[in-house]
């Protein structure tokens, strides 16, 4: 059933005449700064018309975005993550007028892409699936010729000037830039049930820690190691297992099949409270805490999620480590609990 605020906008579309209706979707965008030339109207053309088309179907209500005109680097990435999105919850701009700073992403001096923050979104609800705020902030990606390459509901904007604002501190910024990109990724592919790019961002020696939460009648003794366990005096433990790379992959492909042949399944990851730290002694190496909150049909937790991000290939950086412990627990994993090479 359709909500009744993409009814109502319907109903409006067939009432009002066509150029009114086109007109109150249509989105103008500018970059500020931080860009100049060709490539910044291309940038600012394919914006305004991906943006145009979520506002188009949001007001005839549709089912799908025609998202003819806009280039995309991949169909199978941008457009395949809005698509996916908005099968959850339809959206729309807030501002029909977008002026924005072009941030660029860098690899040492080279350009390899760009991004632009800041898009708020009013979110609309098409079923219980969707429990998240409604107003969402959107972060746009173009590749380095100026082709969208990704959209995702971006991290709050003061979590993100605290961790630029570290950054100018350490002078890696374009390393935190990169991070910040490809958390707010890997969130969005838990949505997406994509697993080929959980293939390309862990390495294929990772270490993966996932915990299990279980309730016990009586309290026993805290453990020592929080690799072996923890326990509450409520009578909650957590127990630790380690997995590779592919048995990891493994439980996320049964995990995401489960949900695709569940009637109205999903997977819902965000990720708030970020902390970025550079490794003291290996530069190369950047600890990530995270809060994630996992929801899916039938299933939901909270817990502390950390990375360890390797930067010793530049070009593709890697995820040597992922952890999980629940919120409530005391000995929380950092950079110092594992050895790096």
């Amino acid at each position: 059933m359709k909500p009744i605020l993409s009814t109502f906008l319907l109903l409006l579309a067939t009432l009002l005449p066509a150029g009114t209706v086109a007109a109150q979707d249509e989105v103008t965008f500018e970059f500020s700064d931080g860009v100049s030339g060709p490539i910044k109207a291309k940038m600012e053309q394919q914006a305004a018309r991906m943006l145009t088309a979520i506002n188009r179907a949001c007001t005839a209500g549709s089912d799908e975005i025609n998202f003819a005109g806009v280039q995309f680097e991949s169909a199978e990435t941008a457009a395949m993550t809005v698509s996916a999105l908005w099968n959850a919850v339809h959206f729309r701009t807030q501002d029909d007028d977008i002026y924005e700073t072009c941030l660029q992403r860098k690899q040492g001096a080279r350009v390899v892409g760009y991004q632009v923050r800041n898009i708020y979104m009013d979110m609309i609800k098409i079923d219980d699936s969707y429990a998240d705020d409604l107003t969402q902030e959107f972060v746009i990606d173009f590749d380095a010729q100026g082709r969208i390459s990704n959209v995702n509901i971006a991290m709050s904007k003061l979590q993100y000037q605290e961790l630029m604002r570290a950054g100018e501190e350490l002078d890696d910024m374009d390393r935190r830039l990169q991070i910040v990109k490809f958390c707010e990724d890997f969130a969005n592919a838990y949505c997406k049930m994509d697993l080929k790019f959980m293939e390309d961002i862990f390495s294929d020696d990772a270490l993966i820690i996932t915990g299990t939460v279980r309730q016990r009648q009586k309290a026993t003794i805290a453990a020592p190691n929080p690799e072996v366990g923890e326990q509450m005096p409520d009578g909650r433990t957590v127990t630790y297992t380690s997995h590779t790379k592919e048995q990891y992959l493994q439980k996320l492909r049964e995990c995401f099949n489960n949900q695709r042949h569940k009637k109205g399944g999903f997977v819902n990851v965000t990720f708030s409270d970020y902390s970025i730290v550079r490794h003291g002694a290996k530069p190369n190496y950047y600890g990530v805490t995270l809060r994630q909150q996992w929801k899916t049909k039938g299933y939901e937790d909270e817990g502390i999620v950390f990375l360890v991000w390797d930067f010793t290939d530049e070009e593709h950086p890697k995820i040597q480590v992922r952890t999980w412990q629940p919120v409530w627990a005391t000995k929380r994993f950092t950079l110092g609990s594992f050895r790096l090479r």
